[in-house]
């Protein structure tokens, strides 16, 4: 059966071959020119797109086991982030790092070493997993532990964006918690100087922190920083107390594919903008599920962007360099660049992994549409500069990188390759972005 591939940015799609991760073998290396696991297609460009290959799907395979005494639990590579929070929260216990949709699989957030709105604390999702179970291009299942002999494999997997071999299973580190709700701060900020500030001061205070500015208007970075900590069964208001432990599913709401490319515009974003900052704050207690993932509660919301679809421009920087997130915003404004609300955080320490996207400062994340006429020249401009103060794109969310920024932001890339080369001698596991940013 073929199918098509997309990416969640909806710039970048192949009709191929799909085969279900159990029917591999290594004969279909020998007929088949490369191949790529896929999962839910949330990655933004081109990571888990391969052109001239054959695509595994591992998203039948989706059991969840929890052993709750030592508070790990064991997943099928399939299963998603939001089944694991559920299945976690039935007992007491809960991912410690989770992104911003609950829609990955365990395989995807793996080889995106994902992050989420507890960086600060409790770093990448490398921190929770205590081991992986990997499927190699030669047919070799290979159990990987972060301090174990594959321990190189290890952390060249996490992050490896799929291109070391197919993730089958992994165990997950929990924590406990007492109630699925979150007891969330959130104030407002006047301009980007005060979400500096203001996320610096969240961070000292709360397990889970992040700030959305208004993208509109005078683009001087106003908007909201948000903090959370798991809420106590005694810290609960009565009502809640009947069930501390309930979870949401996922609402049912479709946005429909019937949005212009131009739906985005100015107009649009600026009326959103001045809606939402003026709404009141959220002082309150919030399921876990709404706090962590609030886009989730409209799904395909990527098809309003229209049939050209966007790119996400998510970057990293070290602390000192924050006037380059003023300069995006200025330029934003002067090359009138509509976008919904950006996303900031302020990042903990690195982790092992080779490919890494998060270190010690702060991340920005912005959605342009595509069919801008100056957004490929205006990225590949940002890049450059990027890659001249020791920032970082996270490949996940990326669609344009060139090879030669990517190799000046990565300078693990070819250990990476080393150990890609040993692991995966025929170079099977590629996808369209290892082939442009020159990765495989």
């Amino acid at each position: 059966m073929k199918i098509i591939q997309s990416g969640w940015g909806r710039t970048n799609k192949s009709k191929n071959e799909i085969l279900n991760v159990n029917d591999f073998n290594p004969d279909i290396v020998k007929k088949a020119k490369c191949g790529l696991a896929v999962g839910l297609g949330r990655s933004y460009g081109d990571s888990s797109i391969n052109s001239g290959g054959v695509y595994f799907s591992n998203n039948l395979n989706k059991k969840i086991s929890i052993d709750h005494e030592n508070s790990i639990a064991t997943c099928e590579a399939g299963a998603t982030i939001g089944e694991l929070e559920r299945a976690a929260l039935s007992v007491g216990l809960f991912p410690p790092v989770v992104p911003g949709t609950e829609f990955v699989t365990i395989g995807g957030a793996i080889a995106s070493n994902i992050h989420g709105k507890s960086h600060h604390t409790m770093g990448s999702f490398s921190s929770c997993v205590a081991e992986i179970k990997l499927l190699t291009s030669q047919g070799e299942i290979i159990y990987l532990q972060p301090e174990n002999e594959n321990h190189e494999l290890f952390w060249a997997t996490l992050g490896g964006m799929g291109l070391t071999g197919i993730i089958l299973e992994s165990k997950i580190k929990l924590i406990g918690v007492e109630t699925s709700y979150i007891l969330v701060k959130e104030k407002r900020a006047r301009n980007i100087e005060e979400i500096f500030n203001l996320l610096s001061e969240f961070d000292s205070k709360f397990l889970y922190t992040v700030a959305w500015i208004d993208l509109s208007g005078s683009y001087i970075g106003r908007g909201r920083v948000a903090g959370g900590n798991h809420a106590t069964y005694l810290e609960l208001p009565s009502k809640l107390k009947k069930n501390p432990l309930k979870t949401n599913l996922p609402k049912k709401f479709q946005i429909p594919n019937i949005f212009p490319s131009k739906t985005i515009n100015l107009y649009t974003v600026s009326l959103f903008n001045k809606l939402w900052f003026h709404k009141p704050l959220s002082n309150k207690y919030m399921n876990v599920r709404s706090f962590m993932h609030p886009l989730d509660s409209v799904k395909d919301w990527n098809r309003i962007y229209g049939k050209k679809g966007f790119y996400q421009f998510q970057f990293s920087i070290p602390i000192g360099s924050e006037v380059f997130i003023k300069s995006i915003l200025m330029e934003l404004k002067e090359f009138k660049m509509a976008s919904f609300l950006g996303v900031v955080k302020k990042f903990g320490q690195s982790d092992k992994s080779l490919l890494g996207f998060p270190s010690p400062g702060w991340t920005f994340a912005i959605d342009i549409p595509a069919g801008h006429p100056e957004v490929k020249t205006w990225l590949a401009k940002k890049y450059e500069e990027l890659a001249n103060i020791g920032g970082k794109i996270y490949l996940t969310k990326d669609a344009t990188l060139d090879s030669q920024n990517f190799n000046l932001m990565y300078p693990k890339s070819n250990e990476w390759r080393k150990i890609k080369l040993k692991i995966d001698p025929y170079n099977f596991w590629v996808s369209d972005q290892s082939k442009r940013i020159g990765l495989c």
